[in-house]
């Protein structure tokens, strides 16, 4: 089935964290389509300057009058994605100046554009962090309360070829197993990966075995085969911190997570999840976070 993925790209284009974790991750992508986002800073002191160097000879995969940084990150991507083993059916890029702030902008166009994904390379998600670490912010906490996300979010800090498998956290909740359906979802055509749930016991009280079992049919319904699913169940204070651990032990690609759970969830609410997630992308250096509302 076709899929639609949002790669934003700033204007450090030297740095496409997104596309390369694309590169890394998936074998074949065919018939799939991706879409560059482009935002210019209402704050960068170059912004009017950026405005006014308008590529000449605008091509048709820009969607808008590119920047130069625009254009010069899809040429970058083209080359990468040609470089790697991924297919693309369509690959365009969106341009244009901040309208709403850069965050609530990249999450707008993400649930109108009806993507399966929306991936934020390494400056987006330092971005996102400095929201989570300041939740008393009122300006922060407005913006991304207003935000309505419905897309799952792919945080991508600089990818390390060679690693795979998606580690996903199960805490009961209704958005952990989106987590699982998304999971499966990505990964029903790329067989080279695998599917590791993990059950961190902190004093809830839920019956693992039901959890992995229900998990287990959201991905068998993807045609995931049993052999590529492993249930794990560990005792953990810090959830975030024990599912680091076992990712950078199994050499896994991404966690992927439930973005609202429980009260003993993974991520507690958007809003107030500062802490947990702040430590998730903080500690993320090679692997990627899939965050699933």
């Amino acid at each position: 089935m076709n899929k639609h993925f949002l790669v934003t790209v700033s204007n450090d284009y030297e740095h496409l964290t997104g596309i390369e974790f694309m590169c890394s991750f998936f074998k074949r992508l065919s018939e799939h389509q991706v879409t560059l986002l482009h935002i210019c800073r209402l704050d960068a002191t170059d912004m009017n300057m950026a405005l006014m160097e308008m590529w000449d000879n605008s091509d048709h995969r820009v969607q808008g009058r590119p920047t130069l940084g625009a254009q010069k990150a899809l040429n970058k991507a083209v080359d990468l994605l040609s470089q790697s083993e991924m297919s693309v059916d369509r690959m365009i890029t969106k341009t244009f100046a901040e309208r709403y702030g850069k965050i609530k902008d990249i999450l707008k166009e993400g649930s109108e554009g009806l993507y399966d994904a929306i991936i934020l390379g390494k400056r987006a998600s330092y971005t996102l962090q400095w929201f989570f670490e300041r939740p008393a912010d009122e300006t922060a906490k407005a913006l991304i309360g207003d935000s309505s996300l419905s897309t799952p979010l792919w945080i991508c800090p600089e990818p390390e070829w060679g690693r795979k498998d998606i580690l996903i956290g199960l805490d009961g909740s209704e958005n952990s197993l989106r987590a699982v359906d998304h999971v499966g979802y990505i990964l029903s055509k790329q067989n080279q990966h695998n599917v590791i749930l993990l059950y961190v016991e902190n004093g809830a009280g839920l019956d693992a075995s039901q959890l992995f079992n229900q998990a287990a049919d959201i991905l068998k319904g993807h045609d995931i085969a049993d052999k590529r699913i492993t249930s794990e169940k560990t005792w953990g204070v810090s959830v975030a911190g024990t599912m680091m651990n076992y990712a950078e032990k199994g050499n896994y690609a991404a966690i992927a997570v439930g973005l609202q759970g429980n009260k003993q969830g993974i991520l507690k609410d958007l809003n107030l999840a500062g802490g947990t997630t702040a430590s998730l992308i903080e500690r993320a250096e090679s692997v990627s976070l899939w965050c699933c509302p």
